[in-house]
């Protein structure tokens, strides 16, 4: 497996290029823009998440701040140490198993009954939208982009059967999925056109009115906890690399203004 390099960046450099926007409440955009940067690897584990830092970069004040970063708290994202401050948590194996469990389980349920549903033309034709986006996104090789339309299509599958805070419980319980994903994408572990052919075998499943087909075209495409377990007894490297993020910025500390990156294999 090819190694890869990562590179501490400030927390107002990762951060300065982020927006709040306007939809919801300050804290809600507040916690969004550090989730997703956690999340995408952005902020890498073990980094000081300084109160005072992030509401300079984001221009605004410690209150909305000290409030998102104890929401992360609460999902496991960031711990609060005493005395210390806030950190972003390690990736963990056992998290991210469980998170798995959890998005098999729940999205099974999802799938079959789409799919034991009548799919109106008007579905049809979003379903097969989110192909198209994402195949827009192979086509155009932008991995952050074919990202966020795989993550759309699975969204939109949990609203088109009802069930939208099913999806948010299941959003917060797979972050640390998440996290995984993103540092498998940086491996390319998965094919992106092999993945869009398991999406369209799923819409199709669905579509068809077939339950049991769809649940086997998702489990193709999500894999099941086994499978999972399987599959990192098969990357060593992989779970190497997870070892040398988590203490990233600990070496880096450590070597007090050196270079800001390392390689991990």
């Amino acid at each position: 497996m090819e190694s890869l390099t990562f590179t501490v960046r400030p927390l107002s450099d990762v951060l300065k290029a982020e927006t709040l926007g306007t939809e919801g409440s300050l804290v809600d955009r507040i916690y969004a823009v550090l989730r997703r940067a956690i999340i995408d690897l952005s902020l890498p584990p073990d980094l000081p998440l300084v109160e005072q830092e992030v509401a300079a970069a984001l221009q605004t004040s410690k209150t909305p701040v000290r409030e998102a970063i104890i929401r992360l708290a609460r999902e496991g994202l960031v711990e609060v140490k005493a005395k210390s401050g806030s950190y972003v948590t390690p990736i963990s194996i056992e998290r991210y198993l469980e998170a798995c469990f959890v998005r098999m389980q729940l999205e099974v349920g999802c799938v079959r009954r789409l799919a034991s549903r009548r799919i109106s033309p008007a579905d049809q034709v979003l379903m097969r939208a989110f192909i198209a986006e994402q195949e827009a996104a192979f086509a155009a090789n932008d991995d952050a982009r074919f990202f966020a339309a795989d993550e759309a299509m699975h969204h939109g599958l949990f609203e088109l059967a009802g069930l939208p805070g099913v999806w948010r419980t299941m959003n917060l319980a797979k972050a640390e999925l998440d996290r995984v994903r993103h540092l498998k994408r940086r491996f390319g572990n998965r094919q992106r056109q092999l993945v869009i052919e398991e999406h369209k075998a799923l819409i199709e499943a669905i579509i068809a009115g077939d339950p049991a087909a769809a649940e086997r075209a998702l489990l193709d495409n999500i894999g099941a906890v086994e499978e999972e377990i399987a599959a990192l007894a098969r990357h060593p490297g992989l779970l190497r690399t997870i070892e040398d993020l988590n203490a990233l910025v600990a070496i880096e500390h450590r070597l007090r203004g050196g270079k800001t990156s390392r390689k991990a294999s």
